[in-house]
């Protein structure tokens, strides 16, 4: 029987039976065991590898694919100038491998867990990759499945990792590229072997952009990026450019979908980065300066730069915001963009041995006060779950308070009590195996979730208020507030600084001219809306 027809059959029994676990594609912002990285051989990209090396050593065991036949740089050169650059190579190990390219997302295995005997293990599996004649890339799966002892599966569908992103749980984005790769085979067709391969739930293919750069193999890693099972960060773009209306179409299109938990996902917007000369591409053969072209590995988070502060600081404060206490590093991407890629594309993280997974719908934001919180969640593990603790501090504490998680059926739960209608909550989940531990969120305890409550009213706040866009933006500090209803409302725009601090406010309607340009200089900057009583927060960013 072939590894294809066992998993195939496994979804289907586990779907039946609903048993704990049969397949489990592991996701990229949950616990890994290494990093793997492959030897670029080309003099612009060995720094950048080398940076990501450096700069993750200290968050997993790294292993690099080199060229075993390249005589002019072997291990102890790669090791020579890893150390030359400063990067610490104390965790590197060197597999031997051919590739075509360094590209590493785009070919490398899908990586999850399951049951192929009568014990839940990792496995790889391999998609084709034959139609971009790349034949020792295509070949990567298997070499390292071998290398590491793991299962492999061979996939019937051509598609790369690079194009696409998986919650872990219910939906699977794939670009439509991978149509116009398996012709003969119908959507449906396509549709119904990514569920089998991935035991998702929902496959939804994203129409590509065609008129903002990434060359022929543009992947949906440059505008998507699953930041947790329920936020979802999304490339924006000026409203001036040809693929505007296409990417909001996609934002769109995401935030109607509901998450494993039932609401609506978190989207979360992330301007992309112009070129050198603050202009932006309009054709597929461009670059495309993606800031969801990022890595996370463990409680690290890599973001590409691309030497225009006003937007890299835009997408540090981003990342930071939706990712409190992560470990964040900036590496200079601007030669990776120009072949078409980014940080994401050229690594791959691969999971930890042992299966272990924390599910709960995060408490963040305003809550109904109560004086005694349940926060429930689910543990999957391929061994037996050992226990589980709750970790919560209230307002300024700096200890934790540790709490037993009662392991019951559905639902695991732990309580937090004696809760004042004033406090604001920190906290986060621990679980544990004979085998391993995981906590939710990775960053913890440096970083947490975070609630608190509405004193007034004791009910949650529904913002229910106006959507406003900032055009154009980025500006030279002429713009506009824009009301997509089209109709002119009074607002008020506090205009904030990267610091905080205030340096214009003004009253004036929607759709109304605002010039600041003698004011506002380079950077970018916070605009507090408020129309009524409700208060919106953009962000603009202004080049001279």
């Amino acid at each position: 029987m072939t590894k294809l027809l066992q998993l195939t059959i496994l979804i289907i029994l586990s779907l039946a039976a609903n048993s704990q676990v049969a397949i489990t594609v592991h996701t990229e912002f949950e616990k890994n065991e290494k990093l793997l990285l492959s030897w670029p051989y080309n003099p612009d990209i060995d720094s950048i590898t080398a940076e990501i090396t450096g700069i993750s050593n200290n968050y997993s065991d790294i292993d690099i694919l080199f060229d075993p036949g390249n005589n002019s740089f072997d291990t102890t050169a790669i090791r020579n100038f890893l150390i030359s650059t400063n990067a610490n190579s104390q965790n590197v190990r060197f597999i031997p491998a051919n590739t075509n390219t360094y590209w590493l997302r785009q070919y490398s295995p899908v990586t999850g867990y399951g049951v192929f005997t009568d014990t839940l293990v990792r496995y790889f599996g391999n998609p084709a990759f034959s139609n971009y004649n790349r034949p020792q890339d295509d070949s990567i799966p298997t070499k390292l499945a071998n290398y590491y002892g793991l299962d492999v599966t061979e996939y019937g569908l051509q598609f790369e990792n690079s194009n696409i992103q998986y919650d872990g749980l219910r939906h699977l984005f794939v670009g439509d590229r991978i149509l116009t790769d398996n012709i003969p085979m119908s959507e449906n067709d396509i549709k119904f072997a990514l569920n089998a391969y991935f035991n998702s739930g929902i496959v939804t293919i994203i129409p590509t952009p065609q008129n903002s750069g990434g060359g022929s193999l543009n992947g949906i890693e440059n505008y998507i990026k699953f930041l947790d099972h329920e936020t979802i960060l999304i490339t924006s773009i000026p409203d001036t450019l040809p693929d505007y209306n296409h990417i909001e179409e996609i934002a769109q299109q995401i935030s109607e979908l509901t998450n494993y938990f039932g609401n609506d996902f978190n989207v979360v917007r992330i301007p992309a980065a112009p070129n050198s000369d603050y202009t932006f591409t309009t054709t597929s053969s461009g670059e495309l300066r993606s800031y969801t072209n990022s890595l996370i590995m463990n409680n690290l988070i890599i973001i590409p730069s691309f030497g225009l502060p006003e937007y890299d600081s835009v997408a540090l404060d981003i990342y930071r915001s939706q990712m409190p206490g992560y470990n964040i590093y900036f590496v200079d991407a601007k030669k990776l963009s120009v072949d078409y890629g980014g940080i994401h594309t050229l690594t791959k993280a691969l999971p930890q041995h042992n299966y272990l997974r924390i599910l709960h719908e995060k408490k963040t934001g305003i809550q109904i006060h109560s004086p005694e919180i349940s926060i429930t969640s689910l543990c999957k593990t391929g061994t037996e779950l050992e226990s589980m603790w709750l970790y919560y501090k209230k307002n300024n504490d700096t200890a934790y308070i540790k709490e037993e998680v009662h392991l019951v059926c559905p639902q695991h739960f732990g309580i937090i009590d004696k809760i004042d209608p004033s406090d604001t909550i920190h906290y986060y989940l621990e679980a544990n195996t004979a085998h391993t531990q995981v906590t939710y969120p990775l960053s913890a305890p440096e970083g947490n979730f975070t609630f608190w409550f509405d004193v007034v009213s004791d009910m949650p706040v529904v913002m229910e208020r106006k959507k406003f866009r900032i055009a154009p933006n980025p500006s030279t500090g002429s713009f506009i507030v824009k009301d997509d209803s089209g109709i002119s409302d009074n607002i008020t725009v506090s205009i904030y600084n990267s610091n905080g601090q205030l340096i214009r406010k003004l009253f004036t309607k929607t759709n109304n001219l605002i010039n600041l340009k003698d004011i506002l200089t380079t950077g970018y900057y916070n605009l507090h809306i408020k129309h009524n009583n409700n208060i919106s927060v953009e962000k603009l960013i202004i080049y001279n």
